[in-house]
């Protein structure tokens, strides 16, 4: 392979050597040392190939050895480079590409995550990020065991990771913690009771001495389940109480809408500025002049992937939108609607962990606003422990 490109750099000829003794010829290029190779009869001559260089000098040895030498076909760079001479810019723009991919090897083209699941990618190329990991950076600037170690430092759901810089490409290797399952070891005696006001739906008792049945009401603060314990011996015992008690529990909701408001929202005008990027270095594509007094602004790329790999060259379009203000009264019903909404996040989010049993709503009109009310009965865990001291 390197004899080859040695040969392809200095350019080389296939030619044919045709006289009366082609031997000799052959004997005489060897005495005077000049190098020549794949040598081969053919009809009535000699093929063989042979440096450019030496090829202008071997007139003497095909005289003397009384053969006439011609070329059949060129190899090689100066071939390639006497061919587009009068081209000067095709040769300058191969060397000038030449020199920027050399120079751009010394930088991380893309960043790649793999085996992350609780910790989102995001956070963790923000974090890479931080530490110097990041398309643009300098190979050479990058200590990966520096990175690995104050990474999983930062991230403490991270048990172990690897930075490899491979070419271009840095690609981050993670395996998170093993989540340690709660483990109540507290042995501090405790009883449960309620933490709201409700109806008794379901009572399930691990530990401790039930006081109440289903169906019972109670209120904030009743006891549910002593931790105090009356064995078969009339002994007492002191307990850690654990349970899980469901009940029927009340609760409101209210909002107000004003009959006249204002809300502001993007009109459809748009303007788009585009610029191409490679690397840090970015270069407009389009220009917009255009400009609004109340606008927001957003941006997206598009990189050029290549073999599953993003390179860091493509079009960056920034979008700026224009936003208009304008006044609404809403109708009854439009603030039914509204009300409606507000409750599907209210119970999604707020009560995620509770299940609805019944659900009453009214909106009404009152002066320049509607009154939106919602009478909600949830079940729901109302049981929380409450620990006590033993003295004798």
């Amino acid at each position: 392979m390197l004899v080859e490109f040695i040969r392809f750099f200095r350019g080389y000829v296939d030619f044919t050597a045709k006289g009366k003794f082609p031997e000799r010829f052959l004997n005489i290029t060897a005495r005077y040392g000049i190098n020549l190779w794949n040598a081969q009869p053919s009809q009535n001559c000699i093929e063989a190939s042979m440096y450019l260089s030496d090829y202008r000098k071997i007139r003497f040895a095909a005289k003397k050895a009384g053969v006439k030498t011609k070329i059949k076909s060129k190899h090689g760079i100066p071939f390639t480079v006497q061919k587009y001479k009068g081209r000067i810019g095709i040769p300058i723009g191969a060397a000038a590409g030449v020199m920027l991919i050399i120079v751009l090897s010394n930088f991380i083209w893309s960043v790649s995550v793999k085996g992350a699941e609780n910790v989102s990618d995001t956070k963790i190329i923000q974090v890479l990020e931080d530490n110097g990991v990041k398309t643009g950076a300098y190979k050479n600037n990058i200590d990966v065991q520096k990175v690995e170690r104050d990474i999983m430092l930062e991230i403490s759901e991270i048990g172990w990771m690897s930075v490899n810089i491979t070419g271009n490409i840095a690609s981050v290797e993670i395996k998170e913690k093993a989540q340690k399952p709660e483990i109540k070891t507290s042995t501090v005696p405790c009883n449960i009771k309620a933490k709201a006001d409700g109806v008794i739906t379901k009572i399930n008792a691990k530990n401790g001495e039930v006081q109440l049945q289903k169906g019972s009401g109670v209120t904030k603060g009743d006891l549910l389940v002593s931790g105090i314990i009356e064995t078969k011996m009339n002994t007492i015992q002191y307990v850690r109480a654990d349970a899980d008690v469901y009940a029927d529990v009340a609760y409101e909701k209210t909002i107000s809408i004003k009959r006249d408001y204002e809300y502001t929202f993007p009109n459809g005008e748009e303007t788009f500025r585009k610029r191409g990027f490679l690397l840090w270095f970015e270069v407009p594509v389009s220009l917009s002049f255009s400009s609004y007094d109340n606008s927001i602004f957003s941006e997206k790329s598009e990189n050029i992937i290549c073999n599953d790999t993003i390179l860091p060259i493509g079009i960056k379009t920034s979008t700026q939108s224009n936003l208009i203000t304008v006044k609404k009264s809403p109708q009854k019903s439009d603030a039914e609607k509204i009300f409606m909404n507000d409750l599907l996040l209210y119970e999604a989010f707020e009560m995620k962990d509770s299940r609805v049993v019944s659900k009453n709503t009214t909106v009404t009109q009152k002066n320049d606003e509607f009154l939106c009310k919602a009478s909600y009965v949830f079940n729901e865990n109302i049981a929380y422990s409450e620990e006590f001291s033993v003295t004798d």
